[in-house]
């Protein structure tokens, strides 16, 4: 390996770090933001909290590799040219796309090969985990973290609870209102109550209090007082479903459930599922198309002193396109399974024809020269 291979995939590394820290931190904070209400408001510890980010992670961060992939070799080129690095490069006899290909692909194959375990391990790892964390956090039930001094906190759409003053698991000052018989709605009255958990039921101990329940039939509020009194919780638990989505399923599983299976008697399920598992092994080939692209760039410019204003707009449309004909095929792929060959070769045809506009000089020559 040459010493300038050696210096660009350095600089280009360095660049995408970079990068990928700057716009998958954006992306990251922005995620974790939007689930704060999800988990604030539920029982979970600043530990949950964390690990549940975390998972979000692999999933962001394959959104953001191509994108910062493509940004760090077009600065790296747009940078040597104008410290007329390029120049230097053209002096050496070859053509200075020549001398960049040899580390653009070296990058971008490594980099393949990164976002393919991503796409085919990682990324369905960790939003399966986080399917089950969610429903988890959801089923945990009524708890006391949940609650606030003298607020009316509804955990639940038919349950309402109100507080005086709570000390570790015991409250003070209890005001609670079921709707869960919408004919005859409850309110309890207690100077103290107590959390306890036994298995996986959950209970609300009340001490000195009474019950008051309100018959609609009759239009009659009665009254029960109580020196103890065992309110059940686990009723108000939420159900959270727990389907798994195909994005979520392991390419194992994925495989498996669509073995010796038909394509033509494929369910809506099992359609998303044939898209999902092809979209792991199809997307991370567009890596090495935007690895290439930049380079288009030195085609643009003819002499050392040409702006590269237009042919850096000009890639960036590309990019920008491409991704969302990515995208829209991926989509296309659930409701029509015979484009799986197109999805496949669709790549590989703008790979064949970015390297072909690059070289089309040297086959013209070549052309010529058999003529």
């Amino acid at each position: 390996m040459s010493r300038f291979t050696t210096y660009a995939i350095k600089e280009i590394t360095s660049s995408f770090l970079f990068l990928s820290i700057l716009l998958t931190g954006i992306i990251w904070l922005g995620q974790g933001l939007r689930h704060i209400d999800l988990l604030t408001t539920n029982n979970v510890s600043i530990e949950t909290y964390i690990s549940y980010v975390v998972l979000l992670l692999p999933k962001i961060i394959l959104l953001t590799f191509p994108i910062c992939i493509f940004l760090a070799i077009l600065f790296n080129l747009n940078r040597l040219r104008n410290d007329s690095e390029l120049i230097i490069l053209g002096t050496s006899g070859k053509p200075e796309k020549n001398i960049l290909i040899k580390p653009i692909i070296l990058f971008s194959s490594l980099m393949f090969l990164i976002v393919l375990f991503f796409s085919l391990v990682l990324t369905p790892g960790s939003l399966k985990e986080l399917r089950y964390k969610i429903i988890e956090i959801r089923s945990s039930g009524i708890h006391i973290s949940l609650l606030k001094e003298k607020k009316f906190i509804s955990p639940t759409n038919n349950f309402t609870i109100f507080l005086q003053e709570k000390v570790d698991k015991e409250i003070f000052g209890l005001i609670i209102h079921d709707q869960s018989n919408i004919s005859k709605p409850q309110t309890y009255i207690a100077e103290k109550g107590k959390f306890i958990s036994s298995d996986n039921t959950s209970f609300l101990k009340l001490f000195n209090g009474s019950i008051q329940i309100y018959d609609s039939s009759v239009n009659r509020v009665s009254e029960i007082a109580f020196d103890t009194y065992n309110l059940d919780l686990t009723p108000y638990n939420k159900k959270e479903g727990t389907h798994i989505y195909p994005d979520e399923l392991s390419t194992n599983d994925l495989r498996n459930n669509l073995e010796n299976l038909s394509p033509k008697n494929f369910t809506v399920y099992e359609k998303e599922q044939f898209a999902e598992l092809h979209s792991r092994f199809i997307n991370p080939l567009y890596i090495i198309f935007y690895a290439l692209l930049p380079l288009i760039m030195i085609n643009f410019s003819k002499r050392p002193d040409d702006s590269w204003r237009y042919p850096i707009i000009a890639v960036s449309t590309v990019a920008f396109s491409i991704q969302i004909i990515q995208i829209t095929l991926s989509n296309l792929l659930i409701a029509n399974s015979q484009l799986i060959t197109f999805n496949y070769t669709f790549p590989l045809i703008l790979i064949f024809v970015t390297i072909t506009y690059l070289y089309k000089d040297y086959l013209y020559s070549l052309r010529n020269q058999n003529v």
